[in-house]
């Protein structure tokens, strides 16, 4: 039997994350809390372990690369990502480096860091206790951003009153609040080899005004003239080097404002869910791919752009209720609903809400896209009816 020469990588969960080592060859290592038993079934070694207790974590993981060295090690989910960087600090491969996934993990930070840095962020202070966040909001001047440092959820308030019900909300943990900036909003797609970053897409991003601040959808081109883009594309070059990023893909969202662009947040990952396939059609790199090429350390990618156009928009809601829609408009290429008919649907503007789907269209033609999505979304039929139960 000739010797397994396979390059060996260990990745924190990610079911679309197994497929890419897959198709790539590799031998993978799954830590996961608990491997669900479809990834298990493909992985050379699955490990069932509490991620919480990172010295057993490495501990498991040091057995693995005492039998079978590793090459890097890397997650795509954002509650993994300080766990993953310490492991390749603490056994030495490749990695994203600690400190950048540190700032990226906590939005507070994430801002002293970019600030330090000469990076502008949205101005902003950190409170301990969501109490001081009234406090915080007079300083700063309404509206106001509440957000937690840790995790997800932001709310936009335009009195104190609304502060308090966000602080509430949001608390009990640390939270960052930060005075709400007007500007258009983009989403730039970025890979990182060897602390050199390339930006691969820049896409016009749209955000619900209501307190939620939903992302609703995204357009490419940027509609940004060519001096534009590179100002925002060089922006976001020397934030990621500020961050001290070296090997990984990153998701940035970034105000462009009156004085300048303005970084709102990073994230050390590729989109999420078609909204990577969409960056892949107009860009010709699967970020996913690249973020596992590059902990590989192998060349990233690249296909030819299929799309000179995208036109991605999520599904969302004005009113709250029981939807209904017809099935069969679901049998059209680029739409996608996360609900059932009869489940119950909240507003964009709730808390508890958001989004239930997308549509996406490709093409060329601006006026064409969006007489595809208009027609995809009639198939649909939705209604939203009120709820009596």
């Amino acid at each position: 039997m000739s010797p397994d020469t396979r390059p060996s990588v260990a990745c924190l969960s990610g079911r679309r994350v197994v497929d890419v080592l897959d198709s790539l060859g590799a031998h993978t290592v799954l830590l996961d809390d608990p491997t669900p038993l479809e990834s298990a079934a493909r992985v050379d070694v699955p490990l069932d372990l509490d991620l919480g207790d990172w010295i057993a974590v490495e501990s498991a993981l040091r057995a693995q690369h005492a039998a079978r060295p590793l090459d890097g090690i890397f997650t795509v989910y954002d509650a993994h990502l300080p766990l993953a960087s310490y492991l390749a600090a603490r056994i030495g491969v490749r990695g994203l480096g600690l400190p950048a996934a540190l700032a990226c993990h906590d939005m507070a930070r994430l801002r002293m860091t970019l600030d330090a840095g000469g990076v502008r962020t949205p101005v902003s202070l950190s409170v301990a206790d969501p109490a001081d966040a009234r406090a915080a909001a007079r300083r700063l001047g309404l509206p106001v951003v509440i957000r937690r440092t840790v995790g997800r959820g932001r709310l936009l308030c335009r009195d104190l009153d609304e502060v308090k019900r966000a602080s509430d909300l949001l608390g009990p943990a640390a939270l960052l609040v930060e005075r709400f900036t007007e500007g258009l909003e983009y989403a730039v797609q970025s890979l990182t080899v060897n602390g050199v970053t390339e930006v691969v897409c820049v896409l016009a991003q749209h955000t619900d005004p209501g307190p939620a601040q939903v992302e609703t959808g995204y357009d490419h081109p940027s509609g940004l003239v060519p001096a534009q883009e590179a100002e925002l594309k060089e922006f976001c070059v020397r934030a990621l080097a500020v961050l001290g990023f070296d090997h990984g893909v990153s998701h940035m969202r970034v105000t462009l404002t009156d004085e300048g662009p303005e970084c709102v947040d990073v994230a050390a990952r590729p989109p999420g869910g078609q909204l990577c396939a969409a960056v892949e059609r107009v860009s010709g790199i699967d970020l996913t791919r690249a973020a596992a090429e590059i902990v590989l350390g192998r060349p990233v990618t690249r296909g030819a752009p299929t799309a000179g156009r995208v036109l991605y928009r999520c599904v969302h809601f004005d009113g709250p209720g029981r939807i209904s829609y017809d099935p069969r408009g679901l049998a059209a290429p680029g739409v996608w609903l996360d609900v059932e008919p009869g489940d119950s649907v909240r507003t964009v503007d709730d808390p508890e809400g958001g989004t239930y789907g997308r549509i996406v269209v490709y093409g060329d033609d601006p006026a064409e896209l969006h007489s595809t999505y208009d027609s995809l979304k009639a198939s649909l039929r939705l209604l939203v009816e009120p709820d009596i139960r």
